[in-house]
């Protein structure tokens, strides 16, 4: 009889720990795969402990490089965000997880692949549809789908009976998800929106664990950021890689007052949810790279621009990253970010704002905006707002619609004021 081989998706956390000896029960080959998406966390460590447990083999794979050169840059350049709050940090990371799995079990010849995500969550939804994407071929398990368990007492006394003795706790106080665009808190008095939350406790609570090699710092009451074609490439003026600078944001702010996000969340499954989200480098590029779009993109432009943030961001919260959509999107986000150029400072203090911008493709004219004397004719606006108002409305407006207009006799001609003659025979004069 053959040994059926799995990769699994493996965290060190308590549900993917209990995975392991549930599927050597089952006669099944395990290989872990731990995946490193900017976790403050000793995967070296993971590993031994995956094969603690029983694993055939573990191994780390580095996914940062990829989600650098990949998604993050249109994540900052379109400010995307899911329901215009959530900055989409698990998000984000779930595709190259799956990515790294399936790249492992090529390596094998082929195998099952497994992940921890539940049957209520996003989770999931991401990596079945990247598994589907990526490698139709390979079977998929997910054994919160059909294992006996409920909940974490019930994880913890299964791990105890196969004499597996580890620091699980039996009650935890957060679930904690990081990588290097986020940390995200969900679990205990945050998912009850009836429930009054500290966010400011939490965050004394959890927040170190977003520090990497960076000291909090609440004393800065400003940070400068210079964009090149949507992408920042220097702070405070200092040149600096992408990854540092996020890392820097992350470490420095994560103790803000304006660090994070309480977000109530439609998934994609149905269910609402509540989750505290760390995000300040995230906020704060958001916020700089939008003032950017406002000052270099004309109207038009910049309310399609909004709507790509949008569609990008929802196409990577439904776990759409490998599709056909998400290559429209990329190309669509190229040719706005060419636009994106210029230097942003944000003040920090009491939120964060932008009090200057220096960009050359910026379409500011004082010349326009100014409340004094120059070449602007306001006469100008007269034939504006008639050709306006009648390819937009029309019509005189009456309270309860045309009927109602019929009945009490008006019959102004659409777009005509009362002043003016109305030509015989429609707009256009018979004569003409």
């Amino acid at each position: 009889m053959s040994v059926e081989k799995c990769v699994l998706a493996y965290s060190g956390g308590l549900d993917t720990s209990a995975i392991v000896p549930w599927l050597l029960e089952r006669g099944h080959e395990v290989h872990a795969v731990l995946v490193d998406v900017g976790q403050d966390e000793d995967l070296q460590a993971g590993c031994a402990k995956a094969l603690r447990l029983g694993a055939e083999t573990a191994v780390v794979r580095d996914a940062k490089p990829d989600m650098f050169a990949r998604v993050i840059p249109q994540a900052i350049a379109l400010g995307a965000t899911y329901e215009g709050v959530y900055r989409l940090g698990t998000a984000l990371a779930r595709p190259f997880i799956a990515l790294q799995q399936v790249g492992r079990a090529r390596e094998l010849g082929g195998a099952t692949l497994v992940h921890g995500a539940t049957g209520k969550g996003n989770d999931q939804v991401r990596f079945e549809f990247a598994y589907r994407s990526l490698s139709p071929e390979y079977p998929v398990l997910a054994p919160w789908k059909s294992w006996q368990f409920g909940g974490r007492q019930d994880l913890i006394a299964y791990l105890r009976s196969q004499g597996i003795e580890d620091d699980f706790a039996v009650e935890k106080n957060f679930s904690l998800d990081e990588n290097l665009w986020h940390l995200s808190v969900e679990g205990g008095v945050l998912e009850d929106p009836n429930a009054e939350v500290d966010v400011q406790q939490v965050l004394g609570t959890v927040a170190d664990r977003f520090a990497g090699d960076h000291a909090s710092d609440a004393s800065a009451k400003s940070v400068q950021i210079e964009f090149s074609h949507g992408v920042p490439v220097r702070m405070d003026g200092q040149s600096i890689e992408l990854p540092d600078l996020i890392g820097q944001l992350n470490g420095r702010f994560r103790h803000a007052p304006w660090a994070w996000d309480l977000v109530i969340e439609n998934r994609f499954t149905g269910v609402k949810s509540r989750g505290l989200y760390i995000n300040p480098a995230a906020k704060l590029l958001h916020v700089a790279v939008d003032a950017l779009a406002r000052s270099c993109l004309n109207k038009p432009t910049y309310d399609q621009y909004c709507d790509l943030g949008r569609a990008f961001a929802s196409m990577l919260y439904r776990g759409e990253y490998f599709s056909q959509q998400r290559l429209v999107l990329d190309a669509s986000a190229a040719a706005v970010m060419k636009r994106l150029n210029g230097a942003v400072t944000v003040q920090l203090d009491p939120l964060p704002y932008v009090s200057w911008l220096d960009a050359d493709d910026a379409m500011f004219r004082e010349d326009l905006a100014t409340f004094e004397k120059s070449d602007f004719s306001h006469q100008d606006a007269k034939g504006f707002i008639n050709l306006s108002w009648l390819s937009r409305i029309g019509r005189p407006f009456v309270e309860g619609g045309h009927a109602d207009a019929m009945e009490t006799g008006t019959d102004a001609a659409p777009g005509i004021r009362e002043d003016e003659s109305v030509p015989d025979g429609g707009l256009v004069s018979s004569s003409a």
